[in-house]
């Protein structure tokens, strides 16, 4: 575990240190304890100590900040949590002499005072006061692992901006970013020119002693402003002020025109992967048409592995809006569930959206969903989905293609064709929103996030209900309903990072309708024992139009079981989403196509008042 170096020198700030924290300890034990401690410093990034290594000297963590982090057997995660100026750390293991409880490393640059575990038991021992501040410590953390909390989820800060752009337009960013930024506090802006200047007044000390002020100047400026920018110019070679930068950081951004190569960034290839592995490295893409993104954006995503990606237009606020969001992990998803044709619904709540303001940072589809997902993704307004999703599902009547039912009910053959023909070659990480489409992967028994690829592939592995549609082979997986096994993708917004979630599931529990009709089928005498097959047929014919007849009610039992399977997630779902709409869907067949009209409204009319007293939730930046 390596460390920048070591003094043992007195200093004032390790006795106001001390000061701080042990506020009813006499001057002349203060000297005692100042005198027996070691000044250390930690590189952001750099291991303290490991869980489960052999340790036992107390730290005092003097500025900047630490993080730790604790793993089951089978390396979960299990807990996580910072540690901030005059936080004690190891006091477990120097009492109990046990190995360290947690892997403690350092998110910035650090100082410490490391006090040995000798020094510390003598100074308990010779003054019985000082230990009550160390008791209350460990008190107050074991009543925190005994209560269940919320996930520590680490909150972006700080940001090092890279780019091969020319400094005007590095400028003109943070000025659009600013405006968004000033929304939910302040920032402070920190380039190479200003911190050398800020440093000046160092530089009559020794490099021992001008450490401690440097992290100083960084731990200060965090505590004065919400959020900090720092720009790191362009070059063949890091400088020290763009190392210390990217410790200080916690998401590397880099801004790239979408039509520069992928390696424009010098600076990036030099970046270690595994040095910062644990910040959030993010693509931002300055697009140069406002309507339409540039393709290509899985050249930018091969360089290395990003956690988020934006596309951004100079003129385009909305675009600007998503991006600040984003990154300070405030994004708003809407995650839109399958059920067929129940799924014109999500079209009236996305009205009630518009209406209320309400924007949309990143959505989530399965089935149907993914369909009107894809959508909004794709920058369609609610109106304009409407004529599209007419012109898809209800003039082309997708499913009426019957064959014998050796894989499913269709063929398969016209419906495929028609999402080929829609979508067209776009690629899901070409499109303004960030999009996720939900499939069951069948060959290994677990649900499929579509992230990355074609877009018309994602929605036909999304859509292929089993039984009814033929599933979806592609490189040799076998992918079928996403409904199967999450039919209502909130937890997926979650788990890629959004911050609050809106989801809308459009299936419903009980159909009356259907199941008085079903009854037609059966022999009232005899239970369980279905009719004579030729009035079975004569229940299929369509009067008003006699070439086109009902689809059996085979098709919407299959995909009422498979739906119903996936209830357990969907109340997880609503437990984690921030507004959950159920659309009272119960008296519309899933393949009722022709009551799209009757279904938007519904969705409108059932979301819009619960949406409008939602909406400061989502709008107001004290709140979100």
């Amino acid at each position: 575990m390596k460390r920048i170096r070591k003094s043992k020198n007195p200093a004032l700030a390790q006795y106001l240190t001390l000061a701080d924290l042990f506020k009813n300890l006499p001057h002349s034990v203060l000297r005692e304890m100042m005198d027996h401690t070691v000044r250390e410093f930690l590189k952001g990034g750099e291991v303290l100590f490991l869980e489960n290594s052999i340790g036992n000297d107390l730290y005092i963590l003097a500025a900047g900040k630490l993080r730790f982090e604790k793993r089951g057997s089978d390396g979960s995660l299990r807990d996580i949590g910072e540690f901030k100026r005059l936080d004690i750390i190891g006091e477990l293991s120097l009492f109990t002499g046990e190995k360290r409880s947690a892997t403690v490393k350092a998110v910035r640059d650090s100082e410490l005072i490391r006090v040995p575990r000798e020094v510390a038991l003598s100074i308990l021992l010779k003054h019985p006061e000082s230990l009550l501040q160390i008791t209350k410590i460990i008190a107050e953390r074991l009543a925190h692992a005994k209560t269940e909390t919320k996930t520590f989820v680490p909150q972006a800060k700080t940001f090092s901006l890279l780019s091969s752009m020319p400094e005007h337009q590095i400028l003109d960013l943070i000025h659009y970013l600013g405006l968004v930024f000033l929304r939910y506090g302040s920032f402070y802006v920190v380039d190479e020119s200003m911190f050398h200047e800020r440093m000046k007044e160092l530089e009559k000390l020794e490099e021992s002693d001008r450490e401690p002020w440097i992290i100083r100047f960084f731990t200060q400026i965090e505590a004065e402003y919400d959020y900090i920018f720092y720009i790191i110019k362009d070059q063949s070679t890091f400088t020290s002020f763009a190392q210390r930068a990217l410790r200080q950081s916690d998401s590397f951004v880099y801004i790239k025109e979408a039509t520069e190569e992928p390696s424009c960034i010098r600076l990036e290839s030099m970046i270690d992967k595994r040095q910062y592995n644990d910040r959030n490295h993010i693509l931002v893409l300055i697009q140069p048409d406002p309507e339409k993104v540039f393709p290509g954006t899985i050249r930018h995503l091969e360089k290395r592995r990003f956690q988020r990606h934006f596309h951004v237009h100079m003129d385009r606020m909305d675009t600007w809006e998503r991006l600040g969001r984003g990154l300070l992990g405030k994004s708003i998803g809407l995650a839109l569930g399958g059920g067929g044709a129940k799924g014109f619904s999500h079209l009236g709540v996305l009205k009630a959206l518009e209406e209320n303001q309400i924007p949309i940072d990143m959505v989530s589809g399965t089935s149907a969903g993914s369909i009107f997902a894809a959508l909004i993704a794709m920058g369609e307004t609610s109106e304009g989905s409407k004529i599209k999703a007419k012109e898809f599902w209800v003039t082309k009547d997708l499913l009426n293609e019957y064959t014998i039912p050796i894989l499913s009910l269709t063929t398969g053959r016209k419906y495929t064709e028609a999402i080929r023909q829609f979508f067209g070659e776009i690629q899901i990480e070409d499109l303004w929103i960030p999009y996720f489409a939900i499939s069951t992967n069948l060959s290994h028994s677990e649900i499929e996030v579509h992230e990355v690829g074609s877009l018309w592939k994602a929605i036909r592995a999304s859509t292929s209900i089993p039984g009814v549609v033929p599933p979806f082979i592609d490189d040799g997986i076998v992918y079928v309903d996403g409904g199967v096994l999450d039919n209502v993708p909130g937890i997926t917004l979650k788990e890629k990072g959004v911050g609050k979630v809106i989801s809308v599931d459009v299936f419903g529990d009980i159909y009356p309708d259907q199941d008085r009709e079903l009854c037609e089928y059966f022999d009232p005498t005899k239970p369980g024992v279905m009719t004579n097959p030729i009035f079975q047929v004569t229940n299929l014919i369509n009067f008003q139009d006699i070439l086109n007849p009902k689809f059996p009610p085979i098709g919407d039992i299959i995909i009422r079981s498979i739906l119903a399977s996936s209830r357990e997630r969907i109340r997880k779902t609503e437990t984690i989403s921030d507004l959950f709409l159920q659309i009272p869907t119960n008296n519309f067949g899933l393949l009722d196509w022709f009551a799209y009209e009757r279904l938007i409204e519904l969705g409108y009319i059932s979301s819009v008042e619960k949406i409008k007293m939602n909406q400061e939730k989502f709008r107001n930046p004290s709140l979100q």
